[in-house]
């Protein structure tokens, strides 16, 4: 999810790069809402999900000299957090001393290779139409989704809007969302 690539955002890229503390700050700051709702999506447990988080701004402190287009910051981090994701679901599975090891057998509860790959699919291009959305929409929906999301009061203060705007301007906002998904082929039988 690429939430504000203007000029700015581009050096403060550039700035993270060059080992600038606060402009990495900023740019965690900038996409914690998108690494949370793609950490959400592997529904982990609470302590996996903060680790994961984690995981992915390391990665990105680790890595962000490799980044060769600032303009897909966020799909990167978004790729990077599924990615951590998936190694914590890997790794989760523990050994108890004491008991005979079974052979390992696909657990049919996991999702097929196939849904995998389909529901990534899925997620990369709702993050694109989410992308674009108008500024104060896709602000809106990616705030009121995030893990830690403020409550309709702080979001009313922090974003100078009217608290009795905020339920209805997200409903114009879903449908929106809604109409341009279903515009592109994605209608509701595309997600099941």
């Amino acid at each position: 999810m690429v939430i504000d690539d203007s000029d700015g955002s581009r050096t403060t890229i550039r700035e993270a790069q060059a080992g600038d503390r606060r402009a990495c700050e900023k740019l965690i700051k900038r996409y914690e809402a998108l690494v949370w709702w793609t950490v959400r999506a592997f529904r982990l447990s609470e302590a996996d999900a903060e680790d994961a988080v984690q995981n992915t701004w390391l990665r990105m402190v680790e890595h962000l000299g490799d980044l060769r287009d600032p303009d897909r910051v966020g799909g990167w981090l978004a790729t990077v957090a599924r990615r951590e994701c998936l190694q914590l679901l890997r790794h989760s599975r523990r050994e108890v001393v004491g008991l005979e090891q079974q052979p390992d057998r696909p657990d049919e509860r996991e999702p097929q290779p196939e849904r995998a790959a389909l529901d990534r699919s899925m997620h990369a291009l709702l993050w694109q139409h989410v992308d674009r959305l108008p500024p104060p929409a896709r602000t809106l929906l990616v705030s009121l989704s995030a893990n830690n999301a403020p409550g309709y009061a702080e979001f009313a203060r922090i974003n100078h809007m009217p608290v009795g705007s905020i339920g209805p301007t997200r409903m114009r906002s879903l449908r929106k969302l809604r109409t341009e998904l279903e515009g592109s082929g994605l209608g509701s039988g595309a997600w099941h």
